[in-house]
């Protein structure tokens, strides 16, 4: 296994993935203290807007940079790699610029009109400047991803969350207090902040990578063969990434005003949809740390290996992906469900995220299994499959959250029972996709056996410990700290005992 292999990438963007979500997670709970959760409601409100305009920009193009990239490299074409990455950004630059203008154009309206709420105008304005600089770094890491440049990407990503935060975090202290529509502001305007400064740093790696001149073999490829391939990669992923936060805009209308015809005030909505989305959901996405970095890995990997014709290397691939991921969302899950109000009250101080919590645990194991056999779909040209099964489940989503969540016996519950459906649906949707097309066996007892038992030894042993602590009287960060520290070296050590673990595959990535 050599350093630009599938796994060993998947480990270095791990690495850094828990970085950036750690510092990210982190200032996130630290902002929630700072603006409230109407502050963060409020932001919540405005990022899926965010989200759509920058969709059109960083949902195929990077993605399809990082295939072509992968299969022109794999034949030394050098000079097509180069063409496919130029091409890119300028189709890249034209469209966020357009769209950066459409912002400007009818921000307001988007405020008073289509989220009803006047307090956000000011941090949809803002949004202007932060889809361009995203756009264009979005762009540059896919072409890294190509190369297996795995580290310059990576650095970026933290460099970005490292000056947003800073820049977030010192301005709100030097006005503290601050209302919650301000707190929203500059929390909005710390994404372009950070941007700018990962933008520039990987446009410096660029340079010093291509400052050597590289002989390419192969005969080439032309301009409109680029455009060709590069559309029919990003444009079915568009669709489906445009439908997701098209989906994600209408959710952060509709809770809100549900909540509303359900008896809640405005402001009380508002919090409520700032808990949910602002508070547990970071929480249960933490397992897309690992699952993150193994989408990003194999698409370009399965993409080179379909261009030479490597089944069985494929089927190995994605056999790996399925397992790890199964290895952290098992336990995470559990964890979620019988620590819920533990983790609530630990970051937040607030029972009722810890109920919240407690009920979206459930959706784990499957939204992190959604989440990379959609990556697998990706990688093996089947882009069309995954967006018509996420565009069925996300439709029970919606209805379920509509019709259910304006009712007093449902409230917030409407939506949670909406969110758990729609990502088992959409998993078992892309599980059946990818096997109608290359058949992939699944273990039982090493995939999903062994890590349910190491789990539940864990949540037994942490549980002892926790209760232990507290009667001893120790402080809440450490009962926490050693609680979870506990729980998962116990469920590691089970995983060997039992042979849980492919020991040879550990072996092989620590030897690098």
């Amino acid at each position: 296994m050599n350093k630009s292999g599938f796994l060993y990438g998947a480990m270095i963007l791990s690495v850094v993935n828990f970085i950036v979500r750690s510092i990210g997670f982190i200032y996130k709970i630290i902002l929630s203290k700072l603006i409230g959760p109407e502050g963060i409601g409020l932001f919540q409100m405005v990022f899926p807007v965010l989200m759509f305009f920058v969709t059109f920009t960083t949902a195929g193009i990077p993605i399809a940079v990082s295939k072509l990239v992968a299969k022109r490299n794999s034949i030394n074409d050098h000079h097509g790699v180069k063409k496919i990455f130029r091409t890119a950004v300028f189709i890249t630059a034209v469209m966020a610029l357009i769209l950066s203008i459409c912002v400007l154009i009818f921000g307001e309206y988007i405020s008073y009109n289509v989220l009803e709420n006047k307090d956000v105008y000011p941090s949809i304005i803002l949004l202007a400047p932060a889809i361009f600089f995203i756009s264009m770094a979005s762009v540059m890491r896919g072409y890294f991803y190509g190369l297996k440049k795995i580290n310059p990407a990576g650095i970026a990503q933290i460099l970005e969350q490292i000056t947003r935060i800073s820049f977030v975090l010192i301005i709100i202290s030097y006005f503290y207090p601050v209302k919650s529509e301000w707190g929203a502001f500059i929390a909005v305007c710390g994404i372009t902040v950070g941007e700018v400064f990962g933008l520039l740093w990987l446009i410096i790696k660029y340079k010093m990578i291509n400052r050597k001149n590289s002989v390419s073999n192969g005969r080439g490829i032309t301009t409109n063969e680029i455009l060709s391939q590069m559309s029919y990669i990003s444009i079915p992923m568009i669709i489906s990434k445009t439908i997701n936060v098209v989906l994600q805009v209408i959710t952060a209308i509709i809770i809100p005003q549900r909540l509303i015809i359900a008896g809640f005030t405005q402001s009380e909505a508002v919090a409520t949809f700032g808990r949910v989305t602002g508070m547990t959901l970071p929480i249960i996405f933490l397992p897309f740390i690992v699952t993150s970095a193994l989408v990003i890995n194999i698409i370009p990997s399965l993409s080179e290996k379909l261009e030479l014709k490597r089944y069985e290397l494929i089927r190995r691939n994605i056999s790996h992906c399925l397992r790890i991921t199964m290895f952290i969302s098992i336990p995470l899950t559990l964890f979620y469900v019988f620590f819920s109000d533990t983790i609530g009250m630990f970051f937040y101080s607030d029972k009722i995220v810890g109920n919240y919590i407690g009920i979206m645990g459930y959706a784990t194991i499957f939204l992190s299994l959604q989440h990379t056999l959609s990556g697998i779909l990706h990688g093996l040209g089947k882009q069309v499959t995954t967006t018509i099964n996420y565009v069925i489940g996300m439709t029970l989503q919606l209805i379920t959250t509509y019709f259910l969540v304006s009712r007093p016996a449902f409230g917030i519950n409407g939506f949670f029972i909406g969110f758990l459906s729609a990502t088992t649906l959409i998993c078992i949707l892309n599980f059946l996709a990818l096997n109608r097309f290359i058949n992939i066996k699944i273990k039982f007892n090493n995939y999903i056996l062994k890590p349910l038992a190491a789990s539940f030894m864990a949540i037994i042993v942490s549980m002892v410990i926790n209760n232990y602590l507290i009667n001893q009287g120790f402080k809440d960060y450490i009962t926490f700290i050693s609680t979870f520290a506990t729980g998962g070296i116990i469920y590691l050590l089970v995983l060997f005992t039992i042979k849980g673990i492919p020991t040879n595959l550990i072996k092989k990535i620590i030897s690098k």
